[in-house]
Parts: structure tokens; C-alpha cells; sequence
């Protein structure tokens, strides 16, 4: 085995590693990066990459994406956090630099990438269930702790998407016989289930909604290519038919919500079975059809309590709140009065579940549709009530979004700068008193980010060159590619998917893979 041989041998092995690592492990992350870039160097060859680079318009992209980030830190004071955030943004330099002049892969070998690929989320995936079975009472964002939920869930999509082209795929080979294809088929739909339910456990609003648009806009497309206008036609039919049923299951359970019980319809009692007076906020806080914050007595909340738990109720749950108001919130979804004759109502079960941090009858108890659906719903309620959005994950980003909006206005043509991003949020936070002063976020909108940090110049030229590398390889011939585009996009409305190494490299190393999909030649480099 010759010298160059070895080398692109230790490059797809090294690629197979980083390709496991990206919904894995950090850590991994960062090795395999290293060890792709001594590789690379170790191999030379240094006309022939130089020579590939110049009909790269994707990696003169990413370059000058990473050297807007060099350049802009001119406009900044902050310089540590501008060299941290470059050390972040690495993987827009390395990955495209080293996929895109190394020797191509040919579809074979990129086709087994993308099976290394589903097999890690099948793994990863049944870690997170059988960590759930193990300890139900886990958060949903700690079932696979070695990497963020929120990326897990546009991996979860981006499988589910491969999954779908392998479906495609095997539909149209000729020489696989009847029975085995609908075996392979079968499987990879029972696959496809699988990944959907994952997402149910993730509890990922953001991975549902991603995959929802993409599967939507690539449907339409592959729908459109096949030139049918009657398959088009029962498509629309069948989106606007998910829609009304979208907006009656969110209506059906808006309506149980605040539909009243019978205890807050009622005139107010003024005291307790026992005889002690009630607390009533009476501020119209609603929750699962009972006002959260009448019908309250504290003395008899804190004697009944003590009597069938050992943790008392100034005790911090496992979500980070005390047990006296997951208690009253607990007693309040059942219907009950938050006093010695509530607290005695109370199952072992129930006791369980507000210990451990359990704030409703149906965190305890409901599907986990109905826990993401009341879950916005009491957000909502919260900020209508009191203004409040601290803690509350989708109310946050409207705030931060806000905020991001007020730094833009005044900084619009340049931005603030690559180190000056965390200071202007925080001190503009702070200038406006809100909630998320000492939260230390950013915006949570890709977007935004974009425009904070460049302004309408730095932001121009990126959009610029990524369209016109796009354009250029033209790869939204494949389905599979916009998929994967959609689902960083949409990603990109609700998270700073970029201000992470992990999402840097998610970004990074598919853009550059699908790249050389469409350039291979499958005549060489066959495993």
C-alpha cells in the first residue's frame, strides 16, 4: 500500500470517526478535526489541493465567512471573547478546506457515511429510551447528557430525511428482488417511526417544526418534478387537512385549559375545612381550568405535607423550583384546594411526582403532546398575567429578539463586531431592566446574530457567496440537500446554531459532503 493509499484510507476512517461524533460527542468533535488536519498536511500534494480549492466557490464561502469573523473583530474592544468565538468558528475554516481539496469520495463511500450516520442516532436514540426507562423522572434535555438536546433533534431530522432518500433509493433499483425490497423498505419505515417518537421524548418544539416545513417544501418539489397534477392537488388538499387538524387539537386542548372547573366557578369560601382563612390572589392566573393562586392556605400546606413526605416544601425539585409551589400548582390541575383536605386527596404517585419536580397532574400523568402543549400554554398565561418571561423558553426568545432588534438599529451597517456581541445584549438588557439581565444569552435567532455582529455589509457578503456557491454546484437538483438546508434554516429562526462548535460543524461538514456528493464520480474510489 503506497503512501497516498494510506492517506485516503485514514481520511474516510477519520471522516467515519467525526461523522459519529457529531451527535455524540464534543470532544470527538474536536479529534477528529485535529486529526483530519495532520492528515491532511502529512499527505501533501499541495499543487493538486490548490489546484481543486480554485473550483471550490462553497470553500472560498466558508473561508471568507471565518475571515469576516477575523476582520470584524477591528470594530471590537472585547478581544478575548472575539478569539474564543474564532476558536468556535474553526470548523468553518477546516472542515470545507479539508473535504473540498482532499481526494473525492466517490457515492459509494459518502452512502456509507450517511449509514454510519443513522446507525450513531439509532444508538444514540436508544441510550436516551433506556435512560428514560431507567429514571422516568430524567429531564428530557439530560436523556443523552454528551450533547445539547436541541442539536439531537435536527440530527433526529436529518436522519429521518436520509432515511426517506434510502426509501427512494431502493424503490428504484432494478435488480433487487420484490421481497427484499419491501423487507428493506419495511425497515427503513419502521426507522422513520422510531426517530418520530425520539423527538416526542426530546420534546423538541423546534425539531417538529423543522421537520414539518422541510417535509412540506421538499414533498412539494419531488411532487412538482414528477409533473402530476393530480398528486399535487391531494397534496394541497392533505396540508390544508393537516392544518385543521393541527389547529382543532391545539383548540381542543386551549379549550381545556382555560374551560373552568366547578371550584372556580363558584363563589370564593372565605375559610378552610378546619376553619382557617384562605389566601385568594384573585389575579386571574389560569391554569388546567382553576385559578393557581386562590383557595390557598399555607399553614395547612406546610402541616399536611410534613405528614406524608420526609422533604419539606422550601425543597429544591430536580427542576429547580421549591416543592410549596409545585405543590399548589399540582393541586390546582386536579381540581383541588391547596390545603390539608388537597394535600390529603394526594395519591403515593402523586407525592412522587411533585418531589420530583412534577407541577401538574399532567406531567404526571399525560401524553407528552399534552405536556409541550399546556407547557406553552402556562408560558403564555404567565407572561399575560405578570409580564414575566425569565425561564420561560419560547417567551425568552421573543425578548431576546426584541433586544437583538434595539442593538441592530443603532449599529446597522456594521454591527457591533465579532467580540462586542455578549456585552451589547447584556448592557442593553440591563438599559431596558429585564428579566434577562444576568442571564448571560444571546439572541437565540441565527439571523439576528448575523446582523448584531456584521451589520447589512458583513451580513451581504456572506448571503452573497453561499448563493452563489449554491447556484454554482447546483445542489438544490437534490432533494436530499434541501432537506438538509431547510432543516439549518429553520433552525437558524429560533437558535444561534452557528455560536457552537457542535453547530458549526453539523453546518459545516454536511454542506461540504453534499458538495462532493454532487461532484463524485462513482467509477473511482469504490470501497
Amino acid at each position: 500500500m503506497n503512501r497516498l493509499v494510506a492517506h485516503s484510507w485514514i481520511y474516510f476512517g477519520l471522516l467515519a470517526l467525526l461523522t459519529i461524533a457529531i451527535p455524540t460527542s464534543n470532544f470527538l468533535m474536536s479529534l477528529a478535526q485535529v486529526l483530519l488536519m495532520v492528515n491532511w498536511i502529512a499527505e501533501g500534494q499541495w499543487k493538486d489541493k490548490l489546484r481543486k480549492a480554485r473550483r471550490q466557490p462553497l470553500l472560498w464561502a466558508f473561508v471568507a465567512f471565518f475571515f469576516v469573523h477575523l476582520l470584524w473583530c477591528l470594530f471590537s474592544y472585547n478581544w478575548d471573547y472575539a478569539l474564543d468565538d474564532l476558536r468556535k468558528k474553526l470548523p468553518l475554516l477546516i472542515v470545507p478546506l479539508v473535504l473540498l481539496t482532499s481526494e473525492p469520495l466517490s457515492r459509494k463511500r459518502i452512502d456509507v457515511l450517511l449509514v454510519i450516520y443513522c446507525c450513531t442516532l439509532l444508538f444514540v436514540s436508544s441510550y436516551s429510551w433506556v435512560n428514560h426507562l431507567i429514571n422516568p423522572d430524567i429531564a428530557y434535555r439530560n436523556l443523552f447528557p454528551f450533547i445539547s438536546h436541541i442539536r439531537l433533534a435536527l440530527n433526529t431530522c436529518m436522519a429521518m430525511f436520509i432515511l426517506l432518500y434510502y426509501i427512494n433509493k431502493v424503490r428504484g433499483i432494478p435488480t433487487l428482488c420484490g421481497i427484499r425490497k419491501k423487507i428493506c423498505i419495511l425497515i427503513f419505515v419502521a426507522l422513520l417511526g422510531w426517530f418520530v417518537v425520539y423527538l416526542l421524548l426530546l420534546q423538541s418544539y423546534t425539531g417538529f417544526i423543522v421537520l414539518f416545513l422541510a417535509l412540506v417544501v421538499v414533498l412539494f418539489f419531488q411532487l412538482k418534478r414528477m409533473g402530476n397534477k393530480l398528486y399535487l392537488t391531494m397534496y394541497f388538499l392533505g396540508l390544508v387537512l393537516v392544518l385543521i387538524v393541527l389547529v382543532l387539537i391545539v383548540g381542543y386542548y386551549a379549550n381545556t385549559y382555560y374551560k373552568l372547573m366547578p371550584l372556580s366557578t363558584l363563589p370564593l369560601e372565605e375559610t378552610t375545612a378546619n376553619g382557617n382563612v384562605y389566601t385568594h390572589h384573585q389575579d386571574g392566573f389560569v391554569e388546567c381550568g382553576n385559578y393557581i393562586n386562590n383557595y390557598i392556605c399555607y399553614t395547612e400546606l406546610d402541616d399536611e405535607w410534613n405528614k406524608i413526605s420526609n422533604k419539606p416544601l422550601k425543597h429544591i425539585t430536580p427542576n429547580g423550583y421549591p416543592i410549596e409551589p409545585t405543590l399548589i400548582r399540582y393541586l390546582n390541575s386536579k381540581g383541588l384546594t391547596k390545603d390539608s383536605v388537597g394535600v390529603t386527596a394526594l395519591t403515593a404517585y402523586d407525592v412522587q411526582a411533585i418531589e420530583n419536580g412534577k407541577a401538574t397532574y399532567y406531567e404526571a400523568y399525560g401524553t407528552i403532546v399534552e405536556q409541550m402543549i399546556y407547557r406553552l400554554m402556562f408560558e403564555y398565561e404567565n407572561y399575560k398575567v405578570y409580564g414575566s418571561v425569565k425561564n420561560f423558553s419560547m417567551l425568552q426568545r421573543f425578548e431576546l429578539w426584541g433586544n437583538a432588534c434595539e442593538i441592530i438599529l443603532h449599529n446597522p451597517w456594521l454591527g457591533v463586531g465579532t467580540g462586542d456581541v455578549a456585552d451589547e445584549i447584556r448592557n442593553n438588557l440591563i438599559k431596558n431592566n429585564s428579566e434577562l439581565k444576568d442571564s448571560n444569552m444571546r439572541t437565540h435567532n441565527q439571523y439576528l446574530t448575523l446582523l448584531l455582529t456584521f451589520g447589512v455589509v458583513g451580513t451581504a457578503i456572506i448571503v452573497t457567496l453561499f448563493v452563489n456557491a449554491i447556484r454554482k454546484e447546483k445542489l438544490f437538483e437534490s432533494l436530499l440537500f434541501m432537506a438538509y438546508f431547510l432543516i439549518v434554516m429553520v433552525s437558524f429562526i429560533s437558535e444561534d446554531t452557528l455560536e457552537t462548535a457542535a453547530g458549526c460543524l453539523f453546518c459545516t461538514f454536511f454542506f461540504a459532503l453534499f458538495v462532493m456528493r454532487k461532484q463524485a464520480n462513482s467509477s473511482t474510489n469504490n470501497l
